[in-house]
């Protein structure tokens, strides 16, 4: 739960803060360091921390920005238990509005939320899948009501199953350790039916989404995610067509026996259109070249 702080001080521009170094905030980080910019600054620290607000201001400070772009892709996964929400919540409130008062002394401030259609569903309701009840899904919903008490403008942009080389947090969703697996001969167990549908996405896409919509005046919630849903016996096939060879897997029975998929249109055109393939290709060159 440690956190990465970014800023990219363009010519008359914004200044970006980017907390969070799992694998959105490190795909952010990434594209933004892809971009004109001319300097960075780094802190690291967990955003549960009450200090957390001072870090921004330390970020920011010497900087010639017009504007400041919050994006919040710190999270907590794995939780078992409902019974921590509100303390976390409240502590995700705190920080996220001392951050925001430490950025105002460089000029407005937006607030862009990394949150779960996998847990929460399509910002416009076209999914055909259920969301079941979670404490993950309860402190999504929580962040959710945080930023839109928020005094600043906020985008929230609701991300599903997210890929990726390896982050620093040690994660790199299923589809990651599923190539990072086959490459040990190591089996992978799948939580779901041979025909249960999942949608997923490189977080690279996700990186540039966010980043394009940091660039945007939108204020409109989105859907961050691919746009066709793949079975997983598609999905460990595709992952066999990169590899070029078997993948070992074991079915186990799953938790959400509902298809995740969205209506395509439904999915933000700030997505780039990259296919499960070229987004595996990726991963497996990531993997082979460390």
């Amino acid at each position: 739960m440690r956190s990465i702080f970014l800023t990219r001080n363009a010519t008359s521009g914004p200044a970006v803060v980017v907390v969070g170094e799992g694998l959105i905030g490190a795909a952010v980080t990434d594209r933004l360091r892809h971009r004109p910019h001319s300097g960075e600054h780094y802190v690291k620290n967990d955003w549960q921390n009450p200090d957390f607000g001072a870090d921004t201001r330390s970020v920011l400070e010497g900087g010639d920005a017009t504007s400041v772009e919050v994006v919040w892709a710190a999270g907590v996964f794995g939780m078992s238990s409902t019974l921590e929400v509100d303390r976390m919540a409240a502590r995700f409130s705190e920080n996220l509005r001392a951050t925001i008062q430490a950025a105002s002394g460089v000029g407005p401030v937006r607030i862009h939320l990394a949150s779960s259609a996998g847990a929460l569903g399509c910002p416009s309701g076209e999914e055909r899948f259920v969301a079941l009840d979670s404490p993950y899904k309860a402190i999504k919903s929580a962040e959710e009501e945080v930023v839109r008490q928020l005094d600043a403008p906020v985008r929230i942009h609701r991300v599903t199953s997210v890929y990726g080389e390896m982050s620093s947090t040690g994660r790199a969703g299923l589809v990651g350790m599923l190539l990072a697996n086959a490459l040990r001969t190591r089996e992978t167990s799948l939580f779901a039916r041979t025909t249960t549908m999942r949608n997923y996405i490189h977080a690279a896409d996700v990186g540039e989404a966010i980043v394009r919509a940091t660039l945007s005046p939108s204020t409109d919630m989105t859907l961050l995610g691919a746009i066709r849903s793949h079975a997983m016996n598609e999905v460990v096939a595709t992952a066999g067509r990169v590899l070029r060879r078997t993948v070992p897997v074991s079915y186990r029975p799953p938790s959400n026996h509902h298809d995740m998929i969205f209506n395509p249109r439904a999915v933000s055109e700030l997505v780039p259109e990259r296919s499960l393939f070229a987004g595996m290709r990726m991963v497996n060159d990531a993997l082979v070249g460390a």
